[in-house]
C-alpha cells in the first residue's frame, strides 16, 4: 500500500510539473506572438525603406548616366592664374554637348583666364581641339566648337515650365577624371533667380561643376551650372559661394535662338535702357526714373527724370525690383513696350535695347556746397512752426567756387544760394545732383540764384568733373563753432576740449573684429564722412591706424572704420559681404553723409577696396587705393548717372608698380569715372601727414556740383 501511495504522489507531482510546463509554454508562445506583432512591421518597414533607397539610388544613377555621354572634360592651356582676386582652376573643367556636329557650351568662368588653347576630351577618351566661338555676357556662358566630330549625343532639355522648386536637382561634371562623371545631389531651391536668369539649387556646386548640366531625376537638362551674384556681373562673380548650398544654373531651353546667333560668332549682351533709379529700397520704392541718359534708348524715346514706369510688355511694374526682373533677362536688340506715367499723362513707347552705352561723365558746375545742419528730433516741432521762413531758405548755398570753373566764369560767388537748375527746383544737394545726373559735360545749364535776397539767373556750359584736389577749403558749415576754425574748415587741436572715442563693432553673423573711431563732433547735429580702412596683409594694428588718422577725423568730422580680415595675412573675396554689411551698419547707426562714404585700402586691402567699391556703388561714393593696381581683367562697370563714384589712387615710387596702376586708372577714366592721383612717398603706398591731408580734402569735396 505504501508503494501505491508513493506512486500516486509521484503521478500527482508529475501532473503539477506538466501543468507548470504547459503554462510556461503558453507564456513563452504569447511573448513570441507579441514580439512578432511588434517587430514584424519594423522588419517590413526596414525592408521597404531599403527598397526605396535602392530604387532612389538607382534612379539617380540612371539620371546621371542618361546625360553622361554628353558631358565632356575641357582642358585650357595658358592664360591668367587669378582674376578679381579669385584663384582660377588650373585643372580640367566641364562642358556640355548641345549639337551633334560639335558645339559645346560651358561656363564663362572656365575661360576668363583667356587660355591660349582649348582641348576637349570625350567620354570615349577621344581628344580634339576646340575654339571659343562666342560669349553670352548676360548668362555668363560660352559656346565652343570642336572640328572633325559628328553624331555626338545631345541631351534632352527640360521645358522651363516643368522646373519646380522641391524637385530633384543633380549637378554633373567631368572634371576629376575623363572616364567618369562627378555628381552632387540636391533639389531646386527656387526659379527665376538673378532677376529671372537662373535656377537656384542647394546641390553642392563648385569649379568642378561649372559648365556642366544641372539635371532632373529623368536625366533631362534643367540648366548649365555657372557662378552668379546679384551685386556684380562678371565671369567670376558668385564663385566664392561654391559648396555653400547656393548654386545657379542657366536654363538652356529658352536660349535656342540666342545659341544660333552665337554659332555665327555673335556675342550676346544684356539689354540696356539707359536709366537710373534713386538709391532707395528697391523692393518698396516705385520705379521712378532718377536719371535718363540723353544718349540712351530711353533718352532718345523721350523718357525724362521723374517719369514712373508702370508696365513692360503689358506686365505691371510697381517697384524697382519689378523693373529689374522685367529687364534683367532681356538681350541687346530686343524691343520692349514701355508704359510710363508723367504726372496725369500716360505715355507708351516702343524701345529697342542696346548692349553698350558710351561712357557717361557727370556734369560739373564748379560749386562746392555748404553742408546743412541736421535737425534734431526735438527741434522738428519748431521747424514746422516756421514753414514760411524755412521755405524762403530752401536751396543750396555756395561754399566755394572752383577756380577756372563754369561757375566762376558765370560770376557765381560764395554765399549765393542755388534755387533752380534748368526746370528742377533745388532744395538740397540731393536735388542738385539729381538735376545734374541728367546732363552731360558741354550741356547748357540755366541756374537761378538767390543773392542777398535778389533773384539772379545765369547761363553756363557744364564741364567735366575735376581730377585735382583744392589746396585749401573754407568751412563746411555756415556757422563756425569751437570745433571749426575759420581757415580751411580746420580745428585748432589745442582748442578742442573733447576727445574722440574708439568703439568695438561686431556683426553677430560674422566672426570679424572691427574698431570704429568716433570723433568728438559726432554728438552734434552735423553729418560726418565715413572712411572704411582695409589693412594690407599682415599689417593690422587698428590702434596705430586710428592714431595716424585721429587729427584728420577730429578736424573734418570723419568716422574711421577699421575691420580686421579673418586671416590677417590676407583678405578673401568671401569677406566682401561682411564689409558691405559693416558699412551699411555704420551708415545706419551714425550720422553719416551719404555723399562722403569712402572705402580705402593699401596693397592687398586696396585690391579689396577696388572689388567692393566697384560692386557697391549704391553705398560708396569714393574708392581710395594706395599702391594697389586694379585687379587684372576686373570688369569695370558702366559709370551710372545716379551712382556717383570718384577714384583716388596713391602712386608708389616704384616705376613698374606705378605703370601697372596707371593702366587700370586709364581704363576707369575711359569708362567715365573722375580719377585723381597723388604721390605716395614710400613703395608700400603709406602716406605722409601731408598726403593724408590731401586725401582728406578729396573726401571733403565728394559732394561737389
Amino acid at each position: 500500500m505504501a508503494s501505491v501511495g508513493y506512486i500516486a504522489i509521484a503521478k500527482c507531482k508529475l501532473q503539477i510539473a506538466n501543468c507548470k510546463l504547459s503554462i510556461l509554454c503558453i507564456l513563452q508562445f504569447a511573448c513570441f506572438i507579441l514580439q512578432f506583432a511588434i517587430s514584424g512591421p519594423t522588419h517590413a518597414q526596414n525592408a521597404s525603406s531599403d527598397s526605396l533607397l535602392t530604387r532612389e539610388e538607382a534612379a539617380l544613377r540612371a539620371a546621371a548616366e542618361a546625360v553622361a555621354e554628353s558631358v565632356v572634360q575641357i582642358r585650357t592651356i595658358g592664360g591668367l592664374d587669378t582674376v578679381d582676386g579669385t584663384l582660377l582652376a588650373d585643372g580640367p573643367t566641364t562642358g556640355l554637348v548641345i549639337s551633334a556636329d560639335g558645339y559645346i557650351v560651358s561656363s564663362a568662368f572656365n575661360f576668363v583666364q583667356q587660355p591660349a588653347s582649348i582641348l576637349v576630351t570625350f567620354p570615349s577618351g577621344k581628344q580634339a581641339p576646340a575654339e571659343l566661338v562666342a560669349t553670352d555676357h548676360s548668362r555668363m556662358i560660352v559656346l565652343l566648337k570642336v572640328s572633325g566630330v559628328a553624331d555626338l549625343p545631345v541631351p534632352t532639355m527640360a521645358p522651363i515650365d516643368d522646373v519646380r522648386p522641391g524637385q530633384w536637382a543633380i549637378a554633373v561634371g567631368r572634371t576629376f577624371r575623363a572616364d567618369r562623371v562627378n555628381v552632387s545631389v540636391g533639389i531646386v531651391s527656387a526659379v527665376g533667380r538673378m532677376f529671372g536668369k537662373a535656377i537656384q539649387t542647394d546641390a553642392d556646386v563648385s569649379t568642378a561643376c561649372y559648365g556642366g548640366p544641372l539635371i532632373d531625376i529623368r536625366g533631362r537638362v534643367l540648366g548649365l551650372i555657372v557662378p552668379m551674384a546679384p551685386q556684380a556681373a562678371s565671369e567670376v562673380a558668385g564663385a566664392e559661394w561654391y559648396d555653400s548650398g547656393i548654386g545657379f544654373a542657366v536654363p538652356l531651353s529658352p536660349l535656342a535662338e540666342r545659341i544660333e546667333q552665337m554659332k555665327k560668332g555673335q556675342d550676346q549682351r544684356p539689354g540696356l535702357l539707359g536709366i537710373g533709379m534713386a538709391g532707395k529700397n528697391p523692393h518698396s520704392s516705385l520705379a521712378e526714373l532718377a536719371a535718363v541718359r540723353p544718349d540712351s534708348p530711353a533718352g532718345q524715346a523721350g523718357l525724362k527724370k521723374g517719369d514712373r514706369i508702370t508696365e513692360i510688355d503689358g506686365k505691371p511694374i510697381r517697384t524697382q525690383t519689378d523693373l529689374r526682373f522685367a529687364l534683367g533677362p532681356r538681350y541687346a536688340g530686343e524691343s520692349v513696350q514701355v508704359s510710363i506715367k508723367r504726372g496725369d499723362e500716360q505715355l507708351d513707347r516702343t524701345i529697342t535695347l542696346i548692349g553698350e552705352l558710351p561712357p557717361f561723365r557727370h556734369a560739373f558746375l564748379g560749386i562746392l556746397p555748404i553742408r546743412p545742419e541736421v535737425v534734431a528730433a526735438e527741434d522738428k516741432a519748431d521747424v514746422e512752426k516756421n514753414d514760411d521762413e524755412n521755405a524762403a531758405e530752401a536751396g543750396v548755398t555756395v561754399r566755394m567756387v572752383y577756380a577756372g570753373s563754369p561757375a566762376e566764369e558765370a560770376g557765381i560767388k560764395p554765399g549765393d544760394r542755388l534755387t533752380r537748375i534748368n526746370d528742377s527746383e533745388i532744395k538740397s544737394v540731393n536735388d542738385a545732383h539729381s538735376a545734374l545726373n541728367n546732363l552731360a559735360p558741354g550741356s547748357d545749364v540755366n541756374i537761378k540764384l538767390d543773392r542777398n535776397g535778389e533773384s539772379v539767373e545765369v547761363l553756363l556750359k557744364a564741364a567735366r568733373m575735376p581730377t585735382s584736389v583744392p589746396a585749401e577749403l573754407p568751412p563746411a558749415f555756415a556757422k563756425a563753432t569751437d570745433e571749426t576754425a575759420d581757415d580751411k574748415g580746420a580745428v585748432d587741436e589745442t582748442a578742442v576740449a573733447k576727445t574722440g572715442e574708439t568703439r568695438e563693432l561686431k556683426l553677430a553673423e560674422f566672426p570679424h573684429q572691427c574698431k570704429v573711431y568716433v570723433p568728438p563732433s559726432h554728438d552734434s547735429t552735423r553729418p560726418h564722412a565715413a572712411l572704411l580702412w582695409l589693412h594690407p596683409p599682415g599689417e593690422l594694428n587698428a590702434d596705430d591706424v586710428i592714431r595716424q588718422w585721429q587729427n584728420v577725423c577730429d578736424r573734418d568730422g570723419v568716422l574711421l572704420v577699421v575691420p580686421k580680415a579673418a586671416d590677417e595675412n590676407r583678405w578673401e573675396r568671401t569677406e566682401l559681404e561682411y564689409l558691405r554689411r559693416l558699412t551699411e551698419r555704420v551708415v545706419a547707426e551714425y550720422a553719416v553723409d551719404p555723399h562722403r562714404v569712402v572705402i580705402c585700402g593699401q596693397d592687398g586691402g586696396g585690391a579689396m577696396a577696388w572689388l567692393l567699391g566697384l560692386a557697391s556703388r549704391d553705398v560708396f561714393r569714393g574708392i581710395a587705393a594706395l599702391a594697389a593696381p586694379l585687379p587684372r581683367q576686373a570688369k569695370v562697370p558702366l559709370n551710372e548717372p545716379s551712382q556717383r563714384l570718384a577714384i583716388l589712387a596713391a602712386m608708389p615710387a616704384a616705376k613698374e608698380s606705378a605703370a601697372q596702376i596707371a593702366r587700370g586708372l586709364n581704363e576707369l577714366s575711359d569708362s567715365g569715372y573722375p580719377v585723381t592721383t597723388i604721390s605716395a612717398t614710400e613703395k608700400s603706398g603709406k602716406l605722409t601727414d601731408a598726403q593724408r591731408d590731401e586725401l582728406a580734402r578729396w573726401i571733403d569735396t565728394l559732394d561737389r556740383l
